[in-house]
């Protein structure tokens, strides 16, 4: 396919707030993105654009992801676009040469980092590999919080992902939460949940540098101190409830 002028990727999503913090990783890791909030305003892009890489959320309304994808492998001029559409429900048509496969289980930078990785040309980023990390472990024997409090204490910053029942991601910016992505939940709402909550799974963490950050969109603005406070709180409280019986329960 030969680029146009515009974009490197195209990120298609009716809900504005993820497009632009998965087109910010995706400038991040050094390739241009721009965003789409549905199917038809994509293909406009598309024409005008001619993206390498265009991600499709499983949610898009106006088209639905499989009439998007069908369009683009018909048209000789975008049959060699690549193609990502996460989640488990893809259409019967995907899994082509240029289409992104992506293993149940894994988070959206997870996702990402396997398409860019098949652009070529500039170095991907290597969130999808184990290796890459600066730290990984157990949540169960190392809590979100633990792990949050000492990415503030040392200013880290880089991306926190979580491989759980429901994958999920924390983008950090020198120690600060600046995004976070759990399901269709909001990101101040991810990021409450994944406090409050202890549920079993595993953890990487990527770092990256400041800078490339220091434009994406921030979907939390509560300072991490607070949350972290609030979570400790959350916790003291449930700890000290006392058990309920069966009766109770009943």
């Amino acid at each position: 396919m030969t680029a146009g002028d515009g974009a490197a990727c195209l990120v298609v999503s009716p809900q504005l707030s993820r497009a632009l913090s998965h087109a910010a990783l995706i400038e991040a890791a050094g390739w241009s993105a721009t965003t789409a909030a549905g199917g038809l305003h994509a293909l406009t892009q598309i024409e005008r654009e001619k993206p390498h890489l265009v991600t499709i959320d499983p949610l898009l309304e106006d088209l639905s992801p499989a009439d998007l994808h069908e369009i683009l492998r018909d048209d000789p001029a975008t049959a060699e676009t690549i193609v990502l559409i996460p989640g488990a429900q893809r259409p019967s048509r995907y899994g082509g040469p240029f289409d992104v496969t992506v293993p149940a289980g894994l988070t959206a930078p997870d996702a990402l980092a396997l398409a860019l990785q098949m652009l070529g040309g500039s170095t991907p980023p290597r969130w999808h590999d184990p290796e890459s990390a600066a730290l990984s472990g157990d949540l169960r024997t190392l809590p979100l919080t633990e792990i949050l409090l000492c990415a503030q204490e040392l200013q880290l910053s880089g991306l926190l992902l979580i491989h759980a029942a429901q994958p999920a991601h924390v983008v950090l910016r020198r120690g600060e939460i600046i995004d976070a992505e759990c399901g269709d939940r909001t990101a101040q709402q991810a990021v409450t949940h994944l406090l409050s909550s202890r549920l079993p799974g595993n953890f990487r963490f990527h770092l990256m540098s400041p800078d490339p950050l220091g434009a994406y969109p921030r979907g939390v603005t509560v300072p991490t101190a607070r949350l972290l406070m609030e979570a400790a709180v959350h916790e003291d409280h449930a700890q000290a409830a006392p058990p309920q019986s069966a009766l109770e329960a009943s």
